[in-house]
C-alpha cells in the first residue's frame, strides 16, 4: 500500500490496513519456559533497576507468568546470581558483565540494552527477558 492508501484497489479500505497492524504490533512472543522463571536485575545502587522490575513484574503478572524479577546492588550479584535463571544487568554497569558470565556459564546473562531500559516499559522488558530463552 502507498502513502495514504494510494495504490489501493477500489473499495480496499484503509482502517483495515490499520487494524490488522495493530492487531499484529499486540502479539507477543510466547515465553520459552516451564515451571517457575526467576530472573534478577543488578546495578551500581538498584535505584532506576527497581522501577524497571517492578514494570516487568506487572507485565509477567498480567500475562499469568510463574515468573519473579527482583533489582539488587552489584555488591550482592554473587549471593543474588545463584537464585536466578536469568542475570540481567542494568545498562550504567555493564562493566561487570563478562565477570558474571565468568562466574555463572550455565545462566543467561545480559546487560539490557539502554533502549529498553530507558523506556521503563515492562513489556518490553518482559520481550527481551523472553528472548534470552
Amino acid at each position: 500500500m502507498g502513502l495514504f492508501g494510494f495504490g489501493k484497489k477500489k473499495g480496499e479500505s484503509i482502517k483495515a490496513d490499520i487494524v490488522k497492524e495493530k492487531v499484529q504490533e499486540k502479539e507477543s512472543v510466547e515465553p520459552k519456559f516451564e515451571g517457575h522463571l526467576t530472573v534478577r536485575i543488578f546495578c551500581s545502587a538498584g535505584a532506576s533497576t527497581s522501577l524497571w522490575a517492578r514494570n516487568v513484574q506487572k507485565a509477567m503478572d498480567e500475562k499469568g507468568l510463574d515468573a519473579e524479577i527482583r533489582a539488587y546492588s552489584t555488591s550482592v550479584v554473587y549471593e543474588e546470581g545463584v537464585k536466578a535463571d536469568v542475570i540481567l544487568i542494568g545498562p550504567q554497569t555493564r562493566y561487570v558483565e563478562q565477570d558474571v558470565k565468568n562466574k555463572f556459564p550455565e545462566k543467561k546473562v545480559a546487560v539490557v540494552p539502554v533502549q529498553i531500559f530507558g523506556l521503563m516499559n515492562g513489556e518490553k522488558g518482559l520481550e527481551f527477558i523472553i528472548s534470552l530463552l
